[in-house]
């Protein structure tokens, strides 16, 4: 456990790498400049002389070193970035570092196809117990989840959604933990259901722009993104949510934890322990 006062990291014990002098993924750390200018691209802060730039680089290198069997990914940024405009910068990288330990994270940053293809696999099943119209659309057009899902949940909705409404959904996720992200997931489709049901969405091409770069303009309200949020979860079956906690069983066998230890994320998926938002509306998952 490394410490800052009152704020504690998980350290997870790492593979070993071999012989001395053999690296992890280090050398993944030259893509971190290519990507600081995307993240968060009308804000600015992340810009070459931003003021948030050098922290963002410096997080995502010791990350890098920190865990290098890992590396840097595509899409950390866009967490680190998120962390930044909330913490200062040491808190902003214990942050990530729990973050990037939840199970529901951690597993698709390994690039672990399995890790994919189950929460793919698990989100059809919402889509057809939920909203089966929708479902058939994007089947018939061949958008198939891995294609947007994915993204959705590696950058926990901050690289689709306005800053103030993808906040509504890392709240919701650091309380509750996975099930966020698929009920996020299906309060985004309801959301667009009338674009994806009308000549909008008639070919692959144009269900992937409405769930793509149409996104952030259709979804600018978190009040309605969290209502939609908590009717989901409402109306999913239990059935499902027994499907997100044996994912994580399966990727770490502790019911969905990480190695335990203070101040890790915890519960199925990355909620926190004895707190829960969706218990105040009909009772714990």
């Amino acid at each position: 456990m490394v410490r800052a006062p009152g704020v504690p990291v998980l350290v997870t014990a790492l593979p070993d790498f071999g012989t001395r002098g053999s690296h992890g993924k280090e050398s993944s750390t030259e893509c971190i400049p290519l990507d600081l200018p995307r993240t968060f691209p009308t804000l600015a802060f992340f810009h070459e002389g931003g003021p948030m730039h050098a922290d963002l680089s410096r997080i995502l290198e010791a990350y890098s070193f920190f865990r290098p069997d890992i590396g840097y990914v595509q899409g950390m940024n866009y967490l680190a970035a998120m962390l930044l405009l909330y913490l200062p910068a040491f808190e902003a990288f214990v942050g990530l570092c729990n973050l990037l330990n939840a199970p529901s994270v951690l597993g698709l940053y390994r690039m672990e196809p399995n890790a994919v293809q189950c929460r793919a696999a698990l989100f059809r099943e919402f889509c057809e117990a939920q909203l089966p119209a929708v479902g058939r659309v994007i089947d018939k057009v061949g958008l198939m989840p891995e294609m947007f899902l994915i993204e959705w949940f590696m950058t926990l909705y901050a690289k689709c959604l306005p800053v103030e409404v993808a906040a509504v959904v890392w709240d919701l996720f650091l309380l509750d933990g996975e099930v966020v992200l698929y009920c996020a997931a299906l309060a985004l489709l309801r959301m667009s259901e009338a674009a994806l049901l009308s000549e909008e969405g008639a070919d692959l091409e144009g269900c992937a722009k409405i769930l793509g770069k149409d996104l952030r303009k259709r979804v600018t309200d978190p009040d309605e993104l969290l209502w939609h949020v908590q009717e989901f979860w409402r109306r999913t079956p239990s059935r499902l949510l027994s499907g997100i906690r044996s994912i994580g069983d399966n990727e770490f066998g502790t019911g969905g934890r990480a190695s335990g230890a203070p101040g890790s994320a915890s519960g199925s998926g990355g909620g926190l322990p004895g707190s829960s938002f969706f218990s105040r509306f009909g009772g714990g998952w």
